[in-house]
């Protein structure tokens, strides 16, 4: 694919480039990137930190060195919906990439609103998920794409069942979501959201800029369904 399809659309020459290459790749670390595309360390730093700002890199960390990779392709599209640009030409190529090319990660950070709203995405690929905690924060720090995310799951018909703390029982998130609750005592809550879905566990701390670790491990993810379905047991509608 050829990085000025993604210039045009507004990247940066650089962040269209290591965004093009790390679907190419799968993951990298940061000197491939640097070496590869030919840029010099630091404009290589600087750009992978834009990209993650924007929700397009992930990282993870293996032997204290960070690997990078690029996110969904859908992040992409969402940010053109917001900017009602045409982006029709370009998604057969994106995701034909990412598809290809996709690391087989375990483990995966996401850093602020724009990263948790490409997990968002991804939970949007499957009929179904699970979660616990918030404590109501979801709605709070992510306002109107908490919104947007209830509207898509409703419109793709996608079940979820999920368990809060109870003094959040007439919150409006509760009213707004498009799931199943139920509720258990508030000590026993976590300020902290973790979605199941698939293989994958997604632990979001909601801080002022939110951070989450995506885990992909089929074992991980069925222990962490096991211990939803204790809750769900033991929790009250």
């Amino acid at each position: 694919m050829e990085s000025k399809k993604l210039i045009g659309l507004g990247f940066s020459n650089t962040e269209a480039s290591l965004y093009i290459l790390l679907l190419e790749l799968g993951q990298a670390q940061a000197g491939l990137l640097s070496k590869k595309s030919q840029m010099n360390r630091t404009t290589t730093y600087d750009t992978l930190e834009r990209l993650i700002k924007k929700g397009l890199v992930a990282y993870s960390i293996q032997a204290n060195k960070k690997i990078f990779r690029a996110a969904n392709p859908k992040q992409v599209i969402d940010n053109l919906k917001e900017q009602d640009i045409p982006y029709q030409e370009i998604l057969p190529e994106l995701n034909s990439l990412y598809k290809t090319s996709k690391a087989k990660e375990e483990f995966n950070i996401y850093q602020g609103k724009k990263g948790i709203k490409s997990i968002l995405q991804d939970i949007l690929d499957y009929k179904a998920y699970i979660a616990f905690g918030s404590r109501g924060k979801f709605l709070e720090i992510m306002k109107h794409d908490f919104i947007a995310f209830q509207r898509r799951k409703k419109a793709l018909k996608i079940k979820s069942r999920i368990i809060l703390g109870k003094s959040t029982r007439s919150s409006e998130q509760v009213k707004v979501a498009y799931a199943k609750f139920r509720f258990i005592p508030d000590e026993f809550s976590s300020p902290t959201t973790t979605f199941i879905y698939g293989n994958q566990i997604a632990i979001i701390i909601w801080g002022e800029v939110p951070i989450a670790t995506v885990i992909t491990s089929k074992d991980i993810a069925e222990s962490y369904s096991h211990y939803f379905e204790l809750l769900w047991r033991q929790a009250k509608p």
